[in-house]
């Protein structure tokens, strides 16, 4: 269970991190989905008068995905902006198609044990969307707020100077079960919380995380507790610990720059 004053902690972190970086305000990019739902109403919390949700619809969007992004920031009163990327997605993806280059098959996101068809058109739309946002950020001397929770940094499932490329992480410390705990507190709508979660790339509900992980978040968050705790085992499914262990392995350098070190 979360600590029940953990909203005015994370708010009150929020606070003290912009003011560090003497900004204004902050931008969400509005998914529709439960993490930027919750990001987003801390933030309107936190910023009152300075928390602007934007609207990236691309290749990837779902009309439901505009839908519950509009329910979420009617329900908390959110000024939005909504940004068409479909414009550009498709010219892009078509032009950087035309290069001629060999593709290679491969099995799994980059830096990650999570199966994926064609990871780099798919990236294309969520580093468009990064740098939307982060234009609307400079602009407004806004910081612009990640979405990414712990269970899905620790499996590596964000996309690098994407979704992953963000000012703050006001969740990154939280797995997905203790982000629906904090949805329920916070009441966001329960058509957001029951929503099944995806990736949100590919124009359809196809790519659900926990269809591509092969274990439930559930499932998840409660043998990565375990483990990090250094406690037995013993009690889960053998595939299913394997599963978190080969999902936290093979993601954990994928923040880490190797630099040159010179003697």
């Amino acid at each position: 269970m979360i600590d029940e004053d953990l909203s005015e902690e994370i708010q009150e972190w929020m606070k003290k991190e912009v003011k560090k970086r003497d900004a204004d305000g902050v931008v969400i990019g509005l998914s529709g989905g439960i993490d930027s739902s919750v990001v987003a109403a801390l933030s309107k919390k936190a910023f009152p008068e300075n928390t602007l949700g934007v609207m990236l619809p691309a290749n990837g969007t779902i009309s439901k995905d505009v839908e519950y992004a509009e329910m979420l920031a009617d329900k908390f009163d959110i000024e939005t902006l909504k940004v068409n990327m479909d414009d550009i997605n498709r010219p892009l993806e078509n032009r950087l198609k035309d290069i001629e280059i060999d593709g290679v098959e491969r099995e799994y996101w980059p830096q990650t044990k999570i199966p994926t068809p064609n990871p780099a058109e798919q990236n294309i739309q969520t580093r468009l969307r990064m740098m939307t946002l982060y234009y609307i950020a400079e602009k407004m001397n806004y910081v612009v707020m990640g979405t990414s929770n712990k269970s899905e940094i620790k499996t590596g499932y964000y996309t690098l100077y994407g979704d992953g490329a963000t000012d703050m992480r006001p969740i990154g410390d939280l797995t997905k079960t203790e982000v629906w705990e904090l949805a329920k507190e916070l009441e966001v709508p329960q058509e957001i919380i029951n929503r099944p979660p995806t990736g949100g790339c590919r124009g359809d509900e196809s790519d659900r995380d926990e269809k591509e992980f092969g274990i439930s978040y559930e499932k998840f968050d409660r043998i990565y507790k375990e483990m990090s705790n250094g406690n037995d085992l013993s009690k889960f499914d053998e595939s299913d610990v394997a599963r978190v262990e080969e999902l936290i392995d093979s993601a954990k350098n994928k923040e880490k720059t190797p630099i040159f070190q010179l003697n």
